[in-house]
């Protein structure tokens, strides 16, 4: 390993570090922070309902109902930090369409995890993702930052790591017809976003290189989960999704780390 990788290897580490802090401290303070908070909201309504869903189905609940209560809270900070930084009119006030749903979604994610309950709770955050996909379709029409798309696409790739456990633990609690068609496309989405990012021009080789393993980590993972037929496996399939979460993570701090080159 040269000088330049463990030095960018030192960086992205470090600034993964500040990201998981910044939700529960620093302010917003530039617009690609901004876009990728967003994204990161947009990536908690799984997580909130994975952790519900894990709990409801006694995979590791105590874990799962300490990682609920964490994403609510961040979901809610990162919420005040948004309104706090955006001045854009457009985005204010999708912020504030947005805000209105987390209420109704907040409050049902503050029962205990009952199976009666879950398809009102899924299309309630169905429709809270919605809002956050829009927030961050005006931030990109906003220009906030130069590295918006690629922060946005990769948020997406976030949310779909958390997605996948989600459904698959909805199809293994009992809702197979409701979660299942989504779940199918995930994978398939997931390639896509993967070929765009690739496609990026301003990728660094860094960047680039990340990107090639990730195909290989999600072909693995939908290999896992089909060859365990009729038995759901909630438990294994969430480990290797979080690998896989890992390193997106990684990713969308390289992206970061781009922007403020792009950005100036």
């Amino acid at each position: 390993m040269n000088r330049i990788t463990i030095k960018n290897s030192f960086y992205i580490l470090l600034l993964l570090f500040s990201l998981s802090q910044t939700a529960l401290s620093a302010p917003v303070t530039n617009g690609a922070e901004a876009v990728a908070a967003a994204a990161q909201q947009r990536t908690l309504t799984q997580a909130m309902l994975k952790n519900y869903v894990l709990s409801g189905l006694g995979v590791r609940s105590r874990k799962a109902d300490k990682a609920l209560s964490k994403a609510m809270t961040e979901f809610s900070l990162q919420q005040q930090q948004l309104e706090q930084f955006i001045t854009d009119s457009a985005v204010r006030q999708q912020l504030a369409v947005q805000a209105q749903s987390w209420q109704q979604v907040q409050s049902l994610y503050q029962k205990k995890p009952n199976k009666d309950d879950l398809l009102a709770l899924y299309a309630a955050n169905e429709k809270l993702l919605s809002d956050g996909n829009q927030l961050l379709l005006l931030m990109r029409d906003a220009n906030l930052s130069q590295a918006a798309p690629m922060l946005d696409l990769n948020g997406q790739q976030q949310l779909l790591c958390q997605r996948l456990s989600a459904l698959y633990g909805m199809m293994a609690w009992g809702f197979e017809n409701q979660a299942r068609p989504a779940y199918e496309q995930l994978f398939d989405t997931f390639t896509v976003n993967l070929t765009q990012l690739q496609g990026m021009s301003d990728n660094t080789p860094l960047i680039s290189h990340n990107i090639k393993g990730l195909y290989r980590q999600i072909q693995r993972v939908e290999t896992t989960a089909s060859a365990s037929g009729e038995k759901f496996i909630p438990g294994l399939v969430d480990r290797s999704a979080v690998k896989i979460l890992q390193k997106v993570d990684e990713l969308q701090a390289e992206y970061l780390i781009l922007a403020r080159t792009l950005d100036g």
